[in-house]
């Protein structure tokens, strides 16, 4: 995660302190210029030929901004963040996908039910939809954001709250719509702008409103909004703060990243710095270009954030360097298999699963594999219904375990996989 400008932390009073503030939020900042931009771009869909591609980046760049200011806000930022025009965060990614899953899930069911079990879907996955996306911003798995068991349990976790929360969502939707519809009908010709800028608004506002109620239930939820662990930490160039990044900062503002680079490099490579460094450091390697380069700081920074028991943080950096390179590994393969046994019991399957497989790939011979296959091997029954690949890992363990005890369970497991067809 790149680092994110200092701001205010709020204090985590009731949502329903905030509701107008929270409507309001899409005309600030960036979030006004982000709208502004957007709702224009939408004009270009008239265009032939590209205009069904431009229309589709132009949802794709609200979908993600609109996710930017979810996690922004969980994280206790309640500015809007920075605009960002790539869309290469794999989070984002997921989330796009969420929504794609969604829409086939009741295509699927108009399908095979006809309207009644249609109009139920609508009903259910309306109610689950804003549970999956927190879901999904608080552990950045796709497969925990689809499971109905984990935003159910957000649900019993956050309470009355997020009841009100989704009837709240409703009325801002159903608002921006009627809004919309009226004004286009009005001003015919500026239609189809008020029309976008509207439905951008609500969107906007909607995504502020769950992020919201992340950070509020944040303690019920077990999570770590950023603010609260930035809030324990002196800033950068305050007093008792790193001086390094005060000689960085002109170095960047005068487009100097090339000596900021080298500097931040000199000083890593040759002492102990504070977490803020790193993700000045991480953030230009990233603007440089250099993937490798990333990866490898990716592992010092790791086995910092480990040392210094941020746990949760180091896990956010695993899963960001996993999607960037599938064999990624820390550079002490505890601190690995301490992250994925966290991830497997933190309900972050897809993540424990990526780090016990490049765990195996890296390590084969570890005495430790063996129980990493049997962890990866039941994920990928019990989460993802892989049962031939589960098979393949058991009967690697298997060939690998010395251990008797060890050796039983792995052939009680083989034998609750039981044949795979095909």
């Amino acid at each position: 995660m790149s680092a994110r400008p200092r701001a205010a932390v709020a204090p985590a009073e009731p949502f329903w302190q905030r509701i107008p503030s929270i409507a309001l939020y899409p005309g600030r900042g960036a979030a006004l210029m982000t709208l502004i931009a957007l709702s224009l771009a939408g004009l270009l869909r008239v265009i032939p030929f590209i205009g069904g591609i431009v229309g589709i980046l132009v949802w794709l760049a609200a979908y993600k901004y609109a996710f930017e200011i979810l996690r922004r806000t969980a994280d206790g930022y309640m500015d809007p963040p920075e605009v960002e025009v790539s869309i290469d965060d794999g989070v984002v990614w997921r989330f796009i996908a969420l929504q794609l899953i969604l829409i086939a899930v009741l295509l699927i069911c108009v399908g095979l039910g006809g309207p009644k079990l249609g109009l139920l879907a609508l009903v259910v996955v309306a109610f689950l939809q804003p549970g999956m996306t927190m879901m999904l911003a608080m552990t950045g798995s796709l497969s925990s954001a689809l499971n109905p068991a984990q935003s159910l349990s957000l649900v019993a976790r956050v309470g009355f709250p997020y009841f009100a929360v989704f009837g709240l969502l409703l009325v801002i939707q159903a608002s921006a719509l009627m809004a919309g519809a009226w004004i286009a009908r009005v001003m015919p010709l500026l239609g189809p702008v008020v029309l976008m800028f509207a439905l951008f608004w609500a969107m906007f506002s909607a995504f502020h409103l769950m992020g919201y109620l992340l950070y509020q239930s944040h303690e019920a939820l077990g999570f770590e909004p950023e603010a609260l662990r930035d809030d324990a930490h002196p800033l950068p160039g305050a007093p008792g703060g790193d001086a390094l990044l005060a000689q960085v900062e002109p170095l960047v503002r005068d487009g100097k990243t090339d000596e900021a680079l080298a500097l931040l490099r000199s000083e890593v490579r040759t002492r102990s710095v504070t977490t803020d460094v790193h993700e000045v450091y991480r953030r230009l390697l990233k603007q440089a270009g250099d993937p490798a380069a990333v990866l490898e700081h990716a592992r010092q920074f790791l086995h910092q954030l480990m040392q210094e028991r941020q746990d949760r943080r180091a896990l956010g950096l695993l899963r960001e360097s996993l999607d960037a390179d599938p064999a990624f590994v820390p550079l002490d393969s505890t601190h690995a298999e301490r992250l994925a046994e966290q991830a497997r019991l933190g309900g972050q399957s897809q993540l424990a699963l990526d780090a016990y497989q490049a765990l195996l790939r890296t390590y084969p011979a570890d005495p430790n594999a063996p129980q990493w296959g049997l962890h990866a091997a039941m994920l990928l029954v019990d989460r993802f219904g892989r049962d031939a690949d589960a098979k393949v890992l058991l009967e690697q363990a298997r060939a690998r375990a010395t251990d008797p005890a060890m050796q039983q369970k792995l052939e009680a497991a083989l034998k609750a996989v039981g044949p795979v067809a095909g």
